[in-house]
């Protein structure tokens, strides 16, 4: 009777795995950022002279992330990821305010295999020919003002619960 039992619960979990079917997962998509650099000048995208990490921290009041104060003309890089685990990428972008800060993108030869023809990524608009869950690319950028600047990351995938946002805060001070 433990035999009967046993194969009963073994063939209800293998009619349970195999009509599952993943290709039907709905994930939220996600956007993660590495830690941010910070030096005075770029060169062959790579930074010289000062190298430092620019602090990041959630603000709740404001609703999104504040990055540390930066003084105008540093040059910050850091890599993006745009995901969305079992379902595809469609889309991303990039929005912020060209009078403000000078953005500039490093993609791989990866990144730029899995873009439509659409995409422009000197308008930072990502469009993905929907056969992954994964990109990542290196950006920078300089502020070019004083003030409060903001940066608004946007991916959007085939799930139900797309898309998704992300958005930066720095304030910039003027060089002394």
């Amino acid at each position: 009777m433990r035999y009967f039992y046993l194969f009963t619960w073994l063939v209800a979990l293998a009619v349970g795995v195999v009509s599952c079917k993943t290709s039907e997962a709905q994930y939220t998509p996600y956007i993660s950022v590495s830690p941010f650099l910070r030096g005075p000048k770029l060169q062959n995208d790579t930074i010289i002279g000062c190298r430092d990490t620019v602090k990041v921290a959630y603000d709740q009041s404001l609703g999104c992330y504040q990055l540390d104060t930066i003084q105008v003309g540093d040059t910050v890089v850091f890599v993006v990821g745009f995901g969305s685990r079992g379902n595809r990428l469609l889309s991303a972008s990039i929005a912020a305010d060209t009078s403000e800060m000078k953005f500039r993108c490093a993609p791989s030869e990866d990144f730029v295999k899995i873009l439509k023809d659409s995409a422009s990524i000197s308008k930072l608009q990502f469009d993905f020919t929907g056969d992954h869950n994964f990109a990542s690319l290196r950006v920078y950028y300089t502020p070019l003002k004083l003030g409060t600047h903001k940066m608004n990351f946007t991916v959007r995938s085939d799930s139900k619960f797309s898309p998704a946002s992300l958005t930066l805060m720095q304030n910039v001070f003027e060089k002394k």
